[in-house]
C-alpha cells in the first residue's frame, strides 16, 4: 500500500513530502536515491489518473548548499516537480 501526503484528483497530482537532512553530500545522495525509489513505487500503486508527482522538501532550519539543491532538482525533475520549503 502507498499513501501520498496529499492528492488532487482534479489536477491529477499527488504530493510527497521529504523532511530529510541535506547538510552533507552523502545525505543528499541518500535522499535522491530514496525519493527516486519512492516515486517509482508510487507509480505502481496509485490510480492511473494521478500522473503528476510534486515532491516538497522541507529544509527549514538547514544550511543547504545551492549546488546540492540543484543536484536534487537535476536528479529528480524528470520524475516529479521538486519544490523546497524554506
Amino acid at each position: 500500500m502507498f499513501t501520498p501526503e496529499f492528492v488532487s484528483q482534479e489536477r491529477g497530482e499527488y504530493i510527497l513530502v521529504a523532511n530529510h537532512s541535506l547538510e552533507t553530500s552523502q545525505s543528499v545522495d541518500l535522499s535522491i536515491k530514496y525519493n527516486r525509489a519512492r516515486i517509482l513505487f508510487s507509480r505502481q500503486h496509485l490510480p492511473q489518473n494521478l500522473k503528476v508527482c510534486r515532491l516538497v522538501y522541507d529544509i527549514r532550519g538547514q544550511s543547504v548548499a545551492v549546488s546540492d539543491l540543484d543536484r536534487i532538482v537535476g536528479s529528480l525533475s524528470s520524475m516529479c516537480q521538486v519544490e523546497f520549503k524554506r
